[in-house]
């Protein structure tokens, strides 16, 4: 059957931490998987995205609601931004691949290429297209990362370009980001009120500050689902309950405009489907186990 497809997510060092959110690693590379199998399935996302692609291909599907009608991009290679994504969304590889995708905050990441996040909502587009501040023109080169501990080595090359920015003491979820963040833009300027502080939120990330607290909602709920399935069940009543939401259609609404599925069928896709690994490391990163690892 060949080697297991190897993912590893990984969260950035404290100096980074203002910075970046996580990243994860995927290689495929000995692995025997089907044609099903090589799509990647992901949830709509805040956070604007950097891929280094070192070997294979990627296509983005372009319906990932639809998979009975499943549409290709062109293939992407070298490397590759994505804007924050409001909508749920998928790749596909052809053959053996080995990337590794970082997801920054969004007024992070603005300030490191200078550019307005705002204009590349659900944008995907080569990283060359998108880059304006110099400096950073060797990260346009995936063999500029290339070897052992890329991840490392990257952080490596951002944190000169990070120097006397905003000091966090530890990596944050969503909500403890979006904390942050209302503080920060409360302080930003003098005066303005709630519609100013929304402004700016909007300003720095592309996205209203209620839209930003539905994925942080969800994104507790589907830790906490993790929790409970990785100990045998799955109750959504009492995840609804526990994390806000006025009962599990509520929920269950929230869930698939986030993801596109319902919460049943998230749930027991992660837990069987070699495509849905990615939710399997968000689960795990709760911290409590996550999903099971699949067997093979």
């Amino acid at each position: 059957m060949g080697d297991m497809p190897r993912a590893r997510l990984h969260l950035p060092h404290p100096s980074m931490f203002s910075c970046i959110h996580l990243a994860v690693e995927r290689d495929t590379r000995g692995a025997q998987l089907s044609d099903a199998e090589r799509f990647n399935y992901f949830p709509a996302t805040p956070f604007p995205t950097l891929s280094w692609i070192f070997e294979g291909d990627l296509h983005m599907v372009e319906d990932a609601r639809d998979p009975g009608a499943v549409r290709l991009s062109q293939p992407m290679r070298g490397v590759v931004f994505a804007g924050p994504r409001r909508r749920p969304s998928a790749s596909w590889s052809p053959g053996p691949v080995y990337a590794l995708t970082v997801s920054f905050y969004p007024e992070a990441l603005s300030r490191l290429l200078g550019i307005d996040i705002q204009k590349y909502l659900d944008a995907i587009l080569p990283l060359g297209s998108v880059l304006s501040r110099g400096g950073l023109e060797p990260l346009l080169h995936a063999e500029t990362l290339e070897g052992d501990e890329p991840y490392l080595r990257l952080q490596d090359m951002l944190r000169p370009h990070w120097r006397n920015r905003p000091a966090i003491d530890r990596a944050v979820d969503l909500r403890g980001w979006l904390t942050s963040l209302a503080s920060r833009a409360a302080f930003a300027a003098a005066g303005g009120g709630l519609r100013q502080l929304q402004r700016r939120v909007k300003d720095w990330t592309g996205q209203s500050y209620r839209d930003l607290q539905l994925y942080a909602r969800v994104e507790e709920a589907m830790c906490h689902g993790a929790e409970i399935s990785a100990a045998g069940g799955f109750d959504l009543a009492a995840i609804a309950a526990e994390t806000g939401f006025s009962d599990q259609s509520h929920l269950g609404r929230k869930i698939r405009r986030v993801t596109g599925l319902s919460p049943a069928k998230l749930n027991a896709l992660v837990r069987s489907h070699e495509a849905f690994w990615f939710y399997g490391l968000l689960g795990a990163r709760s911290g409590n186990g996550g999903y099971p690892v699949r067997k093979r």
